[in-house]
């Protein structure tokens, strides 16, 4: 199970009622979706949250999966693309 949580300037956003959010949320997890591709049967086996950072330096923090799978998401969401399956 995959959670995505957007956050602004200390905020987090889960019920995203505002129109725009909720659209950019949508968006934003159909990306993170296709880049998790490759490995997205093994995330979807482990409960974890993916917590994105909208701030004035945006990043990505992975929360909540398995150490090593943890290693391979934020490998994979680098670019580096060399799994230990």
């Amino acid at each position: 199970m995959i959670q995505l949580t957007l956050s602004y300037k200390n905020r987090e956003f889960n019920q995203l009622e505002d129109s725009f959010l909720a659209q950019l949320a949508e968006n934003t997890k159909k990306l993170l979706y296709a880049l998790l591709e490759d490995i997205y049967d093994l995330v979807i086996k482990e409960k974890g949250r993916f917590r994105i950072n909208l701030d004035h330096h945006p990043k990505i923090e992975v929360e909540g999966f398995s150490s090593d799978l943890q290693d391979q998401i934020e490998r994979t969401l680098r670019g580096e693309y060399d799994y230990d399956y």
